[in-house]
């Protein structure tokens, strides 16, 4: 078994109804909220509205940040952040989905940096590789999207429009303080949008589960289990928007899909997440529409590789009785009614995608390596592109 620490500082309150208490534990973090949120679903839902009554119950000031995009930019992160510090906040709350709760870890960051810092500064392939050396502003988390995990991880996912580039930004320093998780806010979520966030939330698990090398056998149960119960409960949670547990199993399974949790006792990697973040890059599709879009063919394609063609049949055996994983996968992604396939995309812009994600994640080299030792060129990324795109390889 793989040595492994786990670090999760997060304090999370769960449960139906559980909103209310967003104003005492805000009042436990600070005194004037900069307050994270899209441009629209939390105001017309209300969401906005009894938020800030709570905060004006508890007597704390606050400023309301209501300019984060999907797949949240760099320069609207830094707006956010010169914003928040100029006007003296002391802590951060985000209302909303990973967007707004992933673009809020970056503005407690560079609320607190030099004028002139960058978020995009930070991440792993910037020229600059800043470390992260500061404690962020405090942080209250307010999901209301059940996929992303962002409210129990230290992870942002961050755009650079400019560089065509969308990567993560990872340190325990960008925990949130607490995080109340109320599956009552999913309730107003379309069909779509929760089939879309089943997907995220298996994918969260599979990606790391099919590429880790070694025995795991705990891990590997528990993990197997998680991925069964999202993917029987995805469409009847669809069908039964308002029931609380088909909706609270969604918010708890999307918590620990992709928390800390998910890389302990497993050397795995999220490489079909960094195929997707290079499409969103370049084509700003929905995050977990564009997993839905390379899953099958990247599970397809990865089976060339001995380790990974093993750990995809224990998958299907364990989950599904069948040692047809991709097959038993395509069946519950059709059910969901989810798109499969990325359409409308180029040889060409194939190619930019590829060498995107050869510049962000190779380290210089000419090919990734997997933990099993093989290795990944730009060609195989092409590949698994063409494939999702429906495309000769």
């Amino acid at each position: 078994m793989l040595k492994f620490e786990l670090y999760w500082p997060v304090k999370f309150i769960f449960g139906a109804g559980e909103f209310k208490r967003a104003g005492t534990e805000a009042k436990l973090l600070g005194k004037k909220a900069f307050v994270v949120t899209g441009r629209g679903s939390v105001k017309k839902l209300g969401y906005l509205d009894n938020l800030t009554a709570q905060l004006k119950e508890n007597k704390i000031e606050y400023v309301i940040f209501d300019k984060i995009e999907p797949n949240p930019r760099s320069a609207t992160i830094d707006e956010g952040g010169r914003l928040a510090k100029s006007l003296g906040c002391d802590f951060i709350i985000a209302l909303g989905g990973g967007s707004a709760m992933d673009a809020a870890k970056g503005i407690a960051l560079t609320a607190k940096c030099e004028e002139g810092v960058s978020v995009w500064d930070f991440v792993h392939c910037s020229p600059k590789k800043s470390k992260i050396n500061i404690f962020p502003l405090p942080m209250l988390m307010l999901p209301t999207l059940p996929a992303t995990g962002s409210e129990g991880n230290p992870t942002a996912v961050i755009t650079n429009l400019e560089l065509k580039q969308k990567v993560h930004l990872m340190d325990s320093h960008l925990f949130p303080a607490v995080s109340i998780i109320d599956p009552e806010l999913t309730y107003s979520l379309s069909k779509e949008q929760t089939a879309y966030s089943g997907v995220d939330i298996v994918c969260h698990l599979l990606e790391p589960y099919l590429t880790n090398v070694g025995e795991a056998p705990l891990k590997d149960r528990m993990a197997e289990d998680i991925m069964l119960k999202a993917i029987e409960n995805t469409p009847h949670a669809m069908v039964n928007p308002h029931n609380a547990d088909y909706r609270g199993l969604m918010s708890y399974a999307g918590t620990i899909a992709c928390s800390p949790f998910r890389q302990m006792a497993w050397n795995g990697k999220a490489y079909l997440h960094w195929m997707e973040h290079c499409l969103s890059a370049w084509t700003d599709v929905p995050h977990s529409e564009g997993l839905a879009c390379l899953l099958l063919a990247w599970m397809k394609y990865m089976k060339k590789y001995e380790f990974f063609a093993f750990r995809s049949t224990m998958f299907g055996e364990k989950v599904f009785g069948s040692k047809a994983a991709a097959m038993h996968m395509d069946n519950w992604l059709q059910r969901l009614s989810v798109k499969t396939k990325l359409t409308g995309i180029s040889d060409e812009l194939i190619g930019k995608m590829a060498d995107t994600l050869m510049e962000v994640y190779s380290g210089g080299k000419d090919h990734i390596e997997l933990p099993s030792g093989d290795k990944m060129f730009r060609e195989d990324f092409v590949n698994i592109y063409k494939l999702a795109a429906g495309k000769n390889t």
